[in-house]
């Protein structure tokens, strides 16, 4: 059961960090006030935080998947 809650929690929770994350920004390209050197290194940061969540989703489905076996 808690593989199960973890395969449908972890891209929720991935995507409230991304949003909290990326507000900011997406409030700077509206009003068009962009720092491109700001922006590219908050590429990096939402690339890693969606590296880990990916990890971590492949992760908890492997263990879901060998608790059902």
């Amino acid at each position: 059961m808690f593989w199960f809650l973890a395969v449908i929690g972890i891209p929720i929770l991935v995507v409230l960090m991304l949003f909290f994350s990326a507000a900011e920004d997406f409030w700077s390209i509206i009003t068009f006030r962009i720092d491109f050197s700001r922006l590219v290194g908050d590429l990096l940061h939402i690339l890693f935080i969606v590296g880990v969540g990916i990890v971590a989703e492949l992760f908890s489905l492997f263990m879901l998947i060998k608790d059902i076996l």
